[in-house]
């Protein structure tokens, strides 16, 4: 059988993960079947030359990618096509899959451009009634979609992301000094959207005496002007960009205490990283990240401040609870690191061979 996939948000955090370690370690995985990669020239890739890699310069989420995919996938011969988010070809004649990793646009909607959230609207509902198969990422993502969707129940099956091995490899030799990082300190790492809960995370920290350094790892270009002044302006407070898997990995391992204070998560990747480097975590109680994470961290109320700053410090005074939150941490992680996602990809592949 002759698979297409979209691999143009290869190089995107949790979507590009998903590429990476379900998409293509399930193409790696089962030999047999060709696959055609289509990917955007402008990104740096190391192309495996096991597969079939052809340019796509249409935008994502553009109207020009419905047709271009759609004629380069009839053109290559593909049989089924694999898209790895809510946007698939409106004008495709093969049998699909999606993989729907959240509905942020639609439950907090107050968060984006009344035009971004009709957007999201009209894409994910028209390529979830188009797709054969849908895979969600969590029994959460599975759970909102048809919150809104009843009828799709048939269609949806549930894969969990992948971690990397590499989240588990020994300490990197970092000079965190030379970063600007003193020991003992709190961590944040991922986007700084609204939805993530910063804010809270910020009022929580200046509201406390003598906690440890915060330290927030990510860009600064996708946090809005208010919450840059804040972070800023906090005492203790400090602001790294993203500087790559071997830094972070020994930026997490060295945390106090990791924390993830996000309002909604489809999955929730960078607290389970944090795990799999030994970082204890406390998180928002966002179901996906419940169901996660499940009893390996320590939860409080979404969009609390006092409440978290209540966690904050029983878990600061606490070293035994963290060794052990550390430990446990470690070995939840392994799991999403030996789950069998790419066989179970694989096999809704094969359904259609």
């Amino acid at each position: 059988m002759k698979i297409g996939i979209d691999v143009r948000k290869i190089n995107d955090y949790g979507i590009g993960a998903h590429i990476r370690n379900v998409v293509l370690a399930a193409a790696i995985a089962e030999p047999r079947h060709r696959y055609v990669l289509y990917y955007d020239p402008s990104n740096t890739l190391v192309k495996n030359p096991a597969f079939e890699w052809v340019p796509e310069r249409a935008g994502k989420y553009s109207v020009l990618e419905h047709f271009s995919l759609a004629e380069k996938a009839q053109r290559s011969g593909v049989s089924f096509f694999h898209s790895p988010h809510y946007t698939l070809p409106l004008a495709l004649s093969c049998r699909s899959l999606i993989t729907v990793h959240d509905l942020i646009h639609l439950k907090y909607k107050e968060y984006f451009p009344w035009w971004k959230v009709q957007a999201a609207r009209l894409l994910i509902k028209k390529a979830t009634a188009k797709a054969d198969v849908i895979v969600t990422v969590s029994e959460t993502t599975k759970q909102d979609l048809l919150d809104w969707i009843p009828s799709l129940e048939e269609r949806i099956e549930v894969i969990y992301n992948r971690l990397s091995d590499e989240w588990f490899q020994p300490e990197q030799t970092v000079d965190l000094e030379n970063l600007g990082i003193q020991e003992p300190y709190l961590l944040y790492a991922g986007n700084f959207k609204k939805h993530k809960g910063i804010d809270t995370l910020i009022r929580a920290y200046r509201n406390g005496r003598d906690l440890p350094s915060l330290v927030l790892v990510g860009k600064g270009n996708e946090m809005d002007h208010d919450l840059g002044e804040k972070i800023l302006t906090t005492p203790g407070a400090r602001l790294l960009g993203f500087s790559g898997m071997n830094c972070l990995r020994k930026i997490y391992s060295r945390a106090l205490l990791f924390v993830f204070p996000s309002l909604y998560e489809g999955f929730g990747y960078p607290p389970l990283e944090a795990m799999a480097c030994g970082a204890p975590v406390l998180c928002g109680d966002a179901p996906a990240l419940k169901e996660v994470l499940g009893g390996a961290a320590e939860f409080f109320e979404r969009g609390n401040a006092e409440h978290l700053l209540e966690k904050l410090k029983e878990l600061i005074s606490d070293s035994k609870k963290r060794e052990t939150m550390s430990v446990e941490g470690r070995r939840r992680a392994r799991l999403f690191a030996t789950n069998e996602a790419p066989q179970k990809l694989i096999k809704i592949y094969e359904r259609f061979s």
